[in-house]
């Protein structure tokens, strides 16, 4: 048996894993974003901690094993957070995860230093708002004895190994991330950390994804209830990981994903980044593999938004949900929704772009602004479509993940608006089942990456666009394409009202 766990923005999930992928118990455990100031978004670590002890719990008790029955464990998280540790290895504060907004003016600095043709050759990537080099550049401005008082900057997941092993680490998947990687060279950057004013004796050692980074310490292992001495592994940023899940190593698939966040990615064999930095170019967890990634920031979140705003609870909120958008029909009666809750990035990389429904009327319930969520989600997806076929070939085949793929009118909503036919994968939690196939690939249960994704991946059925509805929704597209020019100087304007001296906390 294998263990997976995956560091998610909403919650951690465990998963004891069988050979052949199959997930025999899962555990899960939410905690919240905290904003201690406007755009800021932080967590706590212990937090994390307690999710770990009570999902992992969870998950033996529901796979019915013993800790002795765990082979190796694996690891995935949310990608460019920033948790700072000292020389003791304590948190020194609470972890800035890649929601937070604080880092705009350090953002740009960082990449006004260095111009995009140094940054697309040596990273493939804008710096933005929450990765771990615009969040240390601010640190650097806002809190120096902070940052003079720290031995390692560490990623979300590679914080929750550190707590498991005692092994300050990465790898180059999740570093890839924080904009202070060569991601040819999968190697630290010298000149990225320079222009960060980032000092790189904070940065770990890299390994590779599936490498053996430490042994779970028996405080550690007493506290999770397994056995001391079991391996962990490296592991993966949650996007490469739910890559591997679904068996996206290759460049002829590639995957839609809509969790807290939405990204579409495409692996590459080379490293090609978008010249215009448009869309993210980041290391995969497979060798000399990189993918193209286009993400939003406000994806499945926009719909937890909506379902909290309403007071829907319980485990089938989101059933109710879907079947309100489903009545409300395409096109949603004529409303549209602007995913930016967070901002974005694709392809605007504006972290004042705001949320936005448009076209509200008395006609309008709230299974039309549901829909509306849904269809605007799918169309900030669409954008990442388009720049990703103007810089390599289309795949045979596009798999949908995350959360959104447990609803078969969100999948549908997204081959229509694609207008390219979309598979799923059997079995859910495919980021969590990633890494546990990159433990198993560690501990010699599979020989390589094909073979864990011969034994653990299976594909679902096809779901093919409706003609009539691709129509509609190549209108809509047109129409939703239209309203961030329209918006955009409105959206600074608010950004700076809301910075105000006058506005109130």
């Amino acid at each position: 048996m294998l263990l997976g766990l995956d560091l998610g923005t909403s919650s951690l999930r465990a998963a004891v894993v069988d050979d052949r992928g199959r997930i025999l118990g899962l555990g899960q455990r939410e905690y919240p974003i905290i904003s201690q100031q406007p755009t800021w978004a932080e967590q706590d670590t212990e937090e994390w901690w307690l999710a770990a002890r009570e999902a992992t719990a969870a998950a033996l008790r529901a796979a019915s094993v013993s800790p002795s029955d765990i082979r190796a464990i694996g690891l995935s998280g949310q990608m460019h957070g920033t948790v700072l540790v000292g020389h003791d290895l304590q948190p020194l504060a609470p972890a800035v995860i890649w929601a937070d907004g604080r880092s705009a003016t350090e953002a740009d600095a960082v990449n006004r230093a260095l111009g995009p043709g140094r940054l697309a050759e040596i990273s493939g990537n804008r710096v933005s708002t929450g990765f771990m080099a615009a969040t240390l550049a601010w640190m650097h401005t806002h809190q120096p004895d902070l940052l003079d008082a720290a031995r390692y900057a560490l990623l979300p997941k590679d914080y929750l190994r550190l707590r498991m092993t005692g092994v300050p680490a990465s790898e180059p998947s999740d570093a890839a991330a924080t904009l202070l990687f060569d991601n040819s060279a999968r190697a630290w950057s010298a000149p990225l950390a320079e222009a960060a004013g980032v000092d790189r004796v904070l940065l770990p050692d890299i390994m590779a994804s599936t490498a053996v980074a430490g042994e779970l310490t028996a405080e550690a292992a007493s506290a999770l209830g397994l056995r001391a001495g079991t391996p962990v592994v490296a592991g993966a940023g949650d996007q490469a990981a739910q890559a591997v899940g679904n068996g996206v190593l290759l460049p002829d698939t590639a995957s839609s994903t809509i969790g807290t966040g939405g990204q579409l990615l495409q692996p590459l064999s080379a490293f090609r980044p978008d010249p215009d930095l448009r869309v993210h170019c980041f290391c995969h967890a497979l060798p000399d593999t990189w993918f193209l990634m286009a993400a939003t920031l406000s994806a499945g979140l926009s719909l937890r938004w909506w379902r909290d705003l309403l007071g829907v609870s319980g485990a089938g909120a989101y059933d109710i949900l879907s079947r309100e958008a489903a009545a409300a029909g395409p096109g949603a009666g004529g409303l549209l929704f602007l995913p930016y809750l967070l901002g974005e990035r694709t392809p605007y990389m504006d972290p004042e772009a705001r949320g936005s429904f448009v076209g509200l009327s008395l006609e309008h319930g709230r299974g039309h602004l549901a829909r509306a969520i849904m269809e605007g989600v799918a169309f900030s997806l669409r954008d990442g479509l388009e720049i990703l076929r103007g810089l390599t070939a289309a795949p045979t085949v596009l798999v949908a993940s995350g959360g959104a793929a447990k609803s078969p009118l969100w999948v549908q909503i997204q081959t229509d608006v694609f207008g390219f036919p979309i598979t799923t994968v059997e079995g859910e939690e495919r980021a969590v089942v990633g890494a546990a196939m990159l433990a198993g690939i560690s501990s010699g249960l599979y020989a390589d990456f094909d073979q864990a994704r011969e034994a653990c991946v299976r594909q679902g059925p096809i779901v093919e666009p409706d003609s009539s509805r691709t129509s509609l929704y190549e209108e809509l597209y047109h129409q939703y394409r239209s309203l961030y020019p329209a918006l955009k100087d409105q959206f600074g304007a608010l950004a700076d009202i809301r910075r105000s001296p006058l506005m109130p906390n």
